[in-house]
């Protein structure tokens, strides 16, 4: 059997350092739907940005999946000094990396946004290229704090993550609300570009505390050694697929937002609204992933497949009553949800109207996300990416696409997310099932 103590050490913390960035979103959303006459184009503004600040990050922050299987497995079989050198070569690249991005997208955001949004409006446009810029500035601090959580979690801890990312929400919330909305005779107001700022200022103390944990808690350091790690080349090999992985599943996103845009203002601030409540519900189910994740990893490395077969049937059972228990609080709470973020009427109408769709697709989300943890854990990338693939191009394109045609409303893009998200969440439990039973 399995120590439940262990994997609730891991899980509980990793909840609360998954939910931290998408309540951030969600703080965000929630202040800047407070500014004024215009808060309804710039939350579309914003959720545009967001969605695109969002997609850059989750795939080149994959880096942390390919390092964090690498040290779990290394952790199991007791052979930690092997990779000694192998993280601060994966921190150095990952930072650079980020700094090559940043100035990339910086130039050329106004191409980048007529590729990824289409047509826009302009209001909407400036306030998303507001926000975008500021926030490109942390795009290497975001990689690396990403990666850093890697290494914690590989190291059979997300506590520490947990209190760095605590920390780091509180103090965005706090410099949103100071920066966003002013205060007065002492802070003029910033609006959107508040927000921006907030998050990069909060990411600079996130970095800060990563360092000072990485080096007081791990057996890591800085050092660098021009000699690249044995294990190296499978990090990269990892990370390649695993961004191939992420590029598609970002393009689902990607596409979400143009249809969304496509149906005016305010389907696009009710769908930022849906989506930032669906990206929480989506960290919240994958605080036990994270456990699954390290633990797979861990039993690798002990080579002990009876007790990653208890591991996928538990995190699946208590993933499945973590979305029960989303699924009657949003129903509960249905009524109230949308007036929180905008008090617009129009907006309001809109997303009472796709918001149903959010919650059926909680147990979905939590069978794709038990398994996508599991493999990130077993560093079966080619796995996840191939499932992401077939995914998108063969179940959520051709669901989105059709049903535009004779329902061009939110509900199309939410019916097609669910179809993803069972396909992903079956294809993995079938391919679970077999690594086990082989």
């Amino acid at each position: 059997m399995l120590n439940k103590k262990e994997i609730n050490s891991l899980a509980i913390p990793a909840i609360l350092y998954n939910i931290t960035e998408p309540l951030i979103g969600l703080v965000d959303t929630a202040i800047i739907g407070q500014i004024g006459e215009e808060s309804t184009i710039a939350q579309g503004g914003v959720g545009l940005a967001a969605g695109l600040i969002a997609t850059l990050v989750w795939g080149f922050a994959q880096m942390r999946t390919s390092l964090s299987a690498i040290i779990s497995r290394q952790f199991g079989a007791k052979k930690i000094e092997s990779i000694k050198s192998l993280v601060p070569q994966t921190l150095v690249l990952t930072f650079f990396t980020g700094l090559v991005l940043s100035i990339l997208i910086i130039s050329n955001y106004n191409q980048l946004a007529n590729i990824v949004y289409g047509e826009i409006n302009i209001d909407t446009f400036n306030y998303s290229k507001d926000y975008f810029i500021i926030r490109s500035y942390g795009l290497p601090l975001s990689l690396s704090i990403a990666l850093f959580f890697g290494v914690f979690r590989g190291f059979q801890n997300t506590s520490w993550a947990m209190y760095i990312s605590i920390i780091g929400g509180l103090s965005n919330i706090v410099l949103d609300l100071i920066l966003v909305l002013g205060i007065e005779n002492l802070v003029e107001p910033m609006g959107v570009k508040g927000a921006a700022w907030a998050s990069v200022y909060s990411q600079l103390l996130m970095m800060s505390l990563c360092g000072i944990f990485y080096l007081r808690k791990t057996p890591f350091d800085f050092k660098i050694k021009i000699q690249l790690n044995l294990y190296f080349k499978e990090m990269l090999y990892i990370f390649i697929n695993m961004f191939v992985r992420t590029m598609v599943l970002n393009l689902v996103f990607l596409i979400s937002n143009r249809y969304a845009n496509s149906y005016g203002s305010n389907s696009l601030a009710a769908y930022t609204i849906a989506y930032n409540i669906w990206i929480f519900s989506a960290f919240f189910i994958d605080g036990y992933s994270n456990a699954g994740n390290a633990l797979a990893g861990k039993f690798m490395g002990e080579k002990n497949k009876n007790k990653l077969k208890i591991l996928g049937k538990d995190l699946l059972k208590i993933n499945i009553k973590i979305a029960v228990v989303l699924m009657v609080t949003y129903t509960a709470l249905y009524p109230y949800i949308g007036k929180l973020f905008n008090p617009e009427e129009n907006v309001n109408v809109i997303f009472k109207s796709i918001f149903w769709m959010v919650i059926i697709a909680q147990p979905f989300n939590s069978i794709a996300f038990t398994f996508d943890g599991i493999f990130k854990g077993l560093g079966r990338a080619v796995d996840l990416r191939n499932t992401l693939i077939i995914g998108t191009f063969f179940f959520f394109i051709p669901t989105i696409y059709f049903l535009d045609l004779f329902i061009p409303k939110l509900i199309t893009i939410w019916v097609a997310l669910t179809v993803w998200m069972i396909y992903r969440g079956l294809s993995l439990m079938i391919k679970f099932k077999k690594i086990i039973n082989s």
